[in-house]
């Protein structure tokens, strides 16, 4: 008969069908096929055909491997039983790779565990894709100015105008008040005055109390962490808590505390209400966000507010001459988004994310390098036994499946290790690195899905390791205890190592970088000293106390000045409209400004470049003298600032210009800096800061001191000090963290580069031990042996320098880019961390390079 069943499924038979079985089965399905072909015609034959085949693929059909006696779950159980039996009779290498892979993956998992928690900033608000914040854009005389604020009504009159807007909610900022229950004070609390819409808008969760709570005045609502400060354990809705002097606040709700990655921080809502505001268009001092409604997109306000916002337009032309932009920032964005004006939001800079999550790849490349590799070294001690069971009768891939079995009993370990060393890492970086990210997210499932697709990824690497080894494995070479490994998978594993050593090597660089712009940044001349400089907060505004409390520090043996200024590092900056004289007349300019002592800009040391400083027993000064820095005289134009004429905004006097002092950064580095208008004030420092210089000697004893004084004069209120250079330090909060986390990924890269060396150096050492005996034979000492293995080390660390050096170029200009003063790139950024890789290198080959040096050739070549 011509008619034949269908090749391809015949083929497909024979491929998954036990050979005891096939006979038999072909035979049934050939003989039904045949039939099938008489009665029903070929076509019909060759589908019911396929079926049959399809049918017979079951379970008890499949083919086994040959070797294989008896059950598959026992052949598995026996390679864990020998998996484990390896593992503690090589305990050091074992606890090497595990420990090694733990570090990497958990390192690995903290990283991305904190670039998630940076990208999901605001995403835990239900409608975080429909809320949107408001800024404020003026350009006044040319000088554009970003407002992170709005004026008052802008929201309402938003939600009255655009029917796309479905709400909005406005808050201001009270910075930190004091807070008083019974005779306890309170004043670290970061506290919002929020309109009754702010907590139906934001997705904040309630542990007492409903969104409402905000709806009438007087109500305060709590953080739980806040909640319990006050109140301990008991209840604190309903409880009484007194704001200020005077407002008594009762709680009305109590919340979960704010997520680690959202952008507004507070401890206390107090309500909107509670105040009496000037809620007209000349008020610029709410943070505005408004909620679209579910099919509203953000194009189609922005192209209808132009009409809305003509009273606020016509305001700002008449009084200031100015034009003005709203802008309209999602809430998901704000945290990348620039620093602007009066901005109370927490920032951070996308692209150190981005470096991030590259390390992040790279660790876990490192580790998984680093495993094999060890592995690899690990196996050129068993290669005699692969030989000899293979004499007996055991097939090539059976110490593959072994291997398997050993990558599957170290994922069992690796797994919850790395969870658990990642948790305490989480705990450890809040308390000394000050990084502080959700637990839930290293718990969550995602996190646990990446960790499992990572020892996946591990468990096919070996699986093909495995392959190879079964394919290309010879039973003569395994007696001779050669491994099958060619020139060119060497090579391989040393081009590895190489990127291993790169990644170190970047890492090096990138340290020196920041730590070398740190020194910058604390020995830059920032135009003032910081030194031993203590800073007190003032919260009241009655002079003959200021004056008294002055007086008192002043007659204290190691204090050497008392002064006062309303300038801060790191303080909310507020411009003011100023008149400044030009050749074309008096012109309005938008100027941050700083009222102070007389004696304060001699007591920070900042220098007079032309004119004078102030002096308190001049009567000009008391009625009309200004000093400006040497931005604020480029800016409006003069060559020649003394004498120049200043009219001061409401409320404050006109006069001259008596002096300009250096350019001084109270800002960090990252800004540039911007002109300053500073005129005194009188011994009423109130809500200033006043500025002691102190001993450095006896510090503790004037701190000491000063809180006395204090306290004498201000029985009830909050002693609030702190020294001016940590002030300042605290600006670079962001950085400090990126430094800390790349400290300690420098170590853990060196270690991961070690032992990948330390891998490679043995499986060398074994590869050429013969070569090495021979050589000794012949003539050879031990030094040019110990070069020679030293030298293949040589050619992959040049590799890895090389592949480093554009690297290091890239993200160090990334990084910098930060900053408006830095340091500059220069060759020693690429030269020093190659030489510390050369010191890395030669160290760990070291070991393995002389105890082969070292050996008898005897005891190397006795058995050929």
């Amino acid at each position: 008969m011509n008619n034949q069943p269908p090749k391809w499924i015949d083929r497909f038979l024979r491929w998954y069908c036990n050979p005891d079985l096939l006979e038999e089965i072909q035979g049934d399905v050939h003989e039904l096929y045949f039939e099938r072909v008489r009665n029903e015609g070929e076509r019909a034959a060759d589908l019911k055909y396929a079926w049959d085949v399809l049918r017979f693929f079951r379970w008890s059909n499949i083919k086994r491997d040959e070797y294989v006696p008896g059950s598959m779950g026992a052949l598995w159980n026996l390679n864990f039983k020998i998996a484990a039996r390896n593992a503690r009779k090589n305990k050091l290498i074992f606890a090497v790779k595990t420990i090694g892979l733990s570090i990497c993956l958990a390192f690995a998992l903290l990283l991305t565990a904190f670039v998630v928690n940076e990208l999901t900033f605001d995403q835990f608000h239900v409608n975080h894709d429909r809320i949107y914040r408001i800024s404020t854009k003026v350009n006044f005389q040319d000088h554009v100015t970003h407002y992170a604020v709005t004026p008052l009504p802008t929201g309402q009159a938003l939600v009255e105008g655009i029917p796309e807007i479905e709400n909005y909610f406005r808050f201001m900022y009270q910075d930190k008040p004091i807070y008083h229950i019974d005779d306890a004070i309170f004043y670290d609390e970061v506290t919002l005055a929020a309109d009754s819409n702010f907590l139906k808008i934001l997705s904040f969760d309630f542990v007492q109390g409903t969104s409402s709570a905000l709806n009438e005045p007087d109500k305060i609502v709590l953080t739980e962490k806040m909640a319990t400060k006050f109140f301990g354990d008991e209840d604190a809705v309903g409880k009484s808590i007194e704001f200020g002097w005077g407002i008594l606040l009762e709680v009305a709700a109590v919340i979960k505390d704010v997520p680690s990655n959202s952008h507004l921080k507070f401890d206390a809502l107090i309500s909107w209400d509670t105040f009496d505001r000037n809620d007209d268009w000349g008020n610029l001092n709410a943070y505005t966000y408004i909620l679209l409604k579910p099919n509203a997109t953000i194009e189609m306000v922005q192209n209808i507010i132009p009409n809305v916002l003509d009273t606020f337009d016509e305001l700002v032309v008449r009084e200031y001459k100015a034009t003005f932009e709203m802008i309209f920032e999602k809430i998901t964005d704000i945290h990348f988004s620039q620093n602007l004006d009066e901005d109370i939001a927490e920032k951070r800079n996308k692209s150190n994310l981005f470096i991030l999550i590259a390390v992040v790849v790279l660790f876990l490349i490192t580790g998984l390098i680093n495993y094999l590799n060890l592995t690899l070294a690990e196996l050129t001690t068993n290669v005699k036994k692969i030989g000899i069971l293979r004499v007996y009768g055991g097939m090539a891939n059976g110490h593959g499946k072994i291997l398997i079995s050993e990558t599957l009993f170290t994922m069992l370990i690796v797994l919850p290790l790395s969870i658990l060393l990642s948790y305490f890492g989480l705990i450890l970086a809040a308390h000394f690195l000050s990084i502080r990210i959700d637990q839930r997210i290293l718990f969550s499932p995602g996190f646990i899905l990446a960790g499992i697709s990572f020892l996946f990824l591990l468990f096919a690497s070996t699986r093909v390791n495995s392959l190879v080894l079964s394919k290309t494995s010879r039973v003569i070479n395994s007696l001779k205890g050669r491994l099958s490994s060619t020139r060119s998978d060497l090579s391989a594993r040393k081009f590895l190592v190489a990127a291993q050593l790169s990644f170190s090597i970047i890492m090096i660089a990138l340290i020196i970088l920041i730590v070398d712009q740190f020194h910058f940044i604390q020995d830059a001349d920032k135009g003032f000293d910081e030194k031993n400089m203590v800073v007190v907060k003032l919260r009241s505004n009655e002079a003959l106390r200021v004056e008294a409390f002055s007086e008192t520090l002043k007659k204290v043996s190691g204090i050497a000045q008392v002064e006062g200024g309303s300038y801060y590092p790191g303080a909310i900056e507020t411009k003011y409209v100023f008149q400044v004289e030009t050749d074309k007349g008096m012109e309005q300019r938008l100027v941050p400004m700083m009222n102070c002592s007389y004696g304060y800009l001699n007591a920070l040391n900042i220098k007079v470049v032309k004119g004078r400083r102030f002096n308190d027993e001049s009567v000009v000064d008391r009625h009309g003298s200004f000093i400006i820095n040497e931005t604020a005289a480029k800016e409006f134009g003069w060559k020649d600032a003394i004498g120049k004429k200043i009219s001061g905004p409401e409320n404050y006097v006109d006069g001259e210009v008596i002096g300009v002092v250096k350019d001084f950064n109270f800002a960090s580095l990252h800004s540039k800096i911007e002109p300053m208008i500073i005129f005194p004030t009188d011994e009423n420092w109130g809500n200033l800061f006043v500025y002691i210089k102190v001993n450095p000697l006896r510090p503790l004893d004037l701190i000491s001191t000063i809180e006395k004084e204090f306290k004498a004069q201000w029985p009830e209120l909050p002693f609030e000090w702190e020294y001016l250079d940590s002030k300042y330090l605290s600006l670079y909060k962001n950085d400090y963290e990126l430094k800390n986390i790349f400290e300690v990924g420098l170590v853990i890269s060196i270690l991961i580069s070690c032992l990948g060396i330390f891998s490679i150096s043995a499986l060398l050492v074994t590869l050429r031990s013969k070569e090495m005996g021979i050589r000794k034979i012949v003539g050879a000492n031990s030094l040019q042996l110990f070069l020679l293995h030293t030298k293949s080390f040589l050619q992959f660390l040049v590799i890895s320098i090389l592949v480093a050096w554009p690297v290091i170029w890239y993200l160090s200009n990334q990084w910098l880019e930060n900053f408006a003063y830095r340091i500059e790139l220069n060759v020693w950024y690429f030269i020093i961390p190659g030489l510390i890789a050369l010191f890395i290198t030669i160290i760990t080959s070291s070991y393995h390079g002389i105890k082969n040096a070292m050996v008898n050739p005897v005891d190397i070549l006795k058995h050929e």
